[in-house]
């Protein structure tokens, strides 16, 4: 018998339905992990889309908060010519059905509006988005600044103490003027040199045809000068705003900058060292919300640990020191030597994309002048005012005419008062040779007439301190001028337009004393002395001190030399 031990040999089928599962195994997993890449990639594109859009809705919610604090700016600026206060900031909710409601959130920094908005709060779609606008000028020409546009104007130096405020714009319009800003001024400073010492605040803008230096202070919006800035202290900060030149800038110390920076040539008087750059210190510019950029027409340098958010552009060339941050990218005509750190794309040799500086806007400060002064003469009788008591108190009313000398005495005890009154056929016109008010002296003011009250004196005005101002629209009602508020249904502030003196010689009023209507002296010094309240405007060729604590509040005059 034989035995069979061979292996049995397998046909070709059985190999070909092996073979055929596998394939099919192999088909069904790709098209799973093609499907589930499928449903990825869906949910991920709309994922991106979804963000993308709430990107969007951010930025044009962020717009629509512009437009809508521009016209609120607008709309307030018709009444009281100030329109929307800078730190003035408003919240704006948009209600959403089911989920978080979008938010804008929009203030005023010096000469710009911020918007923030935020869309989709607390989901992985949430996005935000701030967004800058320059403030509306209202239908107002930005080069046509007129003499009633100064709370203080004037031809020669100023000094503002400390603590004082100026509700208003001021322009010193002298060539080769320093003034010095120790206190708050809520508009513009228009001059020549400018200085910010003792803690100074501004909260407008600067235009100078001369340098802008702040030492200590704080600058809301944007500098504008012809021959250089210089921020150099940690008590120096400018908000907001952009700094333009057509000198070099300088910032020093710990001073902060949070706009951009354009150092131009210009196209006027060589002015050393135009159009450089440098920052050093432990000078910060920019945040990492707000990156800003540094354009210089010349070269910029970055020294002792100073950092800057956002890009630089040098038409020369950019140094660093060790220590100091650029977190953004860099561009320049010339090299770029760096010890410092630069976190984004650095170009150098590269003119085409260097951005060019944008020069400051001085024009504003063109054709600006001094009123013509008033002709007039006085000589008539001289006026003394009796020394009031307790018992027998003076109420001097004095008529519209032309007098020599006027004088009221020292009364400690306030029981001596000067009437003067508005005409109801033509202004109540007083003409004096000079002035004198002693202490504690009380004046009132008739505005229930038709015309005006308008005071010119040859020589000087004399205020001896605490001179006490009381303002009447109807000839009955006597208010203290620090009462004088529309919103409480009282004197209208606006009615010191009518209210005008014009001296020849100077005018100092004393300490703690107060003024109702605008001030002119062509030639002479203004003075205003420590805690005193003035609402008009105030004109000098002469110089204006103001001491500290004092408040001026801005009412333009309605009336000027005829």
């Amino acid at each position: 018998m034989t035995t069979n031990n061979s292996t049995p040999i397998r046909t070709g089928i059985h190999d070909r339905k092996g073979g055929t599962l596998i394939s099919v195994i192999a088909v069904m997993l790709i098209i799973s992990v093609l499907g589930v890449s499928v449903i990825f990639l869906t949910h991920t594109s709309e994922h991106s889309y979804l963000s993308a859009n709430a990107g969007s809705r951010a930025y044009y919610l962020a717009e629509s908060g512009l437009r809508y604090a521009q016209q609120s700016h607008c709309d307030q600026f018709a009444a009281d010519e100030k329109g929307w206060r800078h730190g003035r900031e408003r919240t704006l909710t948009l209600p959403k059905v089911g989920e978080q409601d979008d938010v804008i959130h929009v203030i005023r920094i010096g000469g710009n509006f911020w918007a923030t908005a935020i869309v989709d709060t607390g989901t992985a779609r949430e996005a935000r988005a701030r967004v800058p606008m320059p403030l509306s000028l209202c239908g107002v020409d930005p080069n046509a600044v007129s003499v009633e546009e100064g709370a203080i104007f004037g031809d020669s130096g100023m000094a503002l103490g400390q603590n004082t405020l100026i509700e208003g714009d001021v322009v010193i319009i002298g060539a080769e003027i320093d003034i010095d800003i120790r206190g708050y001024v809520e508009g513009n400073i228009m001059a020549d040199n400018i200085d910010l010492t003792g803690g100074g605040t501004v909260l407008g803008d600067i235009y100078s045809s001369g340098l802008v230096n702040v030492k200590v202070g704080t600058v809301a919006g944007d500098i504008h000068s012809a021959t250089g800035i210089t921020i150099g202290s940690a008590q120096s900060t400018v908000i907001g705003g952009w700094l333009f030149s057509e000198g070099p800038i300088s910032l020093g110390g710990s001073a902060q900058v949070g706009g951009h920076i354009h150092a131009s040539v210009g196209d006027g008087a060589v002015v050393v060292g135009a159009g450089n750059v440098s920052i050093s210190g432990s000078a910060i510019i920019g945040t990492v919300d707000d990156p800003i950029e540094i354009r210089a027409a010349g070269d910029v340098d970055l020294s002792g640990g100073a950092i800057v958010y956002g890009n630089v552009y040098a038409g020369g060339s950019i140094t660093m020191s060790q220590n100091t941050r650029i977190y953004g990218s860099a561009y320049a005509v010339g090299a770029i030597s760096s010890d410092g750190i630069i976190t984004g794309e650095v170009r150098e040799l590269s003119p085409s994309y260097v951005k060019a500086p944008i020069s400051p806007n001085l024009s504003i400060l063109e054709g600006l002048t001094l009123p013509d002064a008033t002709v007039f003469t006085a000589g008539g009788p001289d006026r003394s005012v009796p020394l009031g008591t307790v018992e027998s108190p003076t109420d001097y009313a004095l008529s519209p005419g032309t007098y020599g000398a006027f004088t009221s005495p020292d009364n400690t005890d306030g029981y001596t008062s000067l009437y003067l009154n508005a005409g109801s056929a033509d202004h109540g016109n007083y003409y004096f040779d000079s002035v004198s008010f002693g202490i504690d002296t009380t004046l009132y003011l008739d505005l229930s007439g038709t015309y005006d009250i308008r005071i010119f004196i040859v020589g000087n005005v004399v205020v001896g301190g605490a001179l006490d101002v009381l303002v009447s629209a109807d000839g009955t009602n006597y208010l203290p001028i620090w009462s004088v508020d529309p919103l409480v249904d009282v004197v209208d502030p606006l009615i010191a337009a009518r209210v005008y003196s014009e001296a020849h010689g100077s005018f100092t009023l004393g300490a703690s004393s107060k003024w109702f209507g605008s001030v002119y002296t062509p030639t002479g010094n203004l003075s205003v002395g420590n805690g005193s309240y003035l609402i008009g405007s105030y004109l000098s060729g002469g110089g204006h001190d103001l001491k500290n604590g004092s408040t001026v509040v801005h009412v333009a005059p309605n009336y000027f030399a005829e």
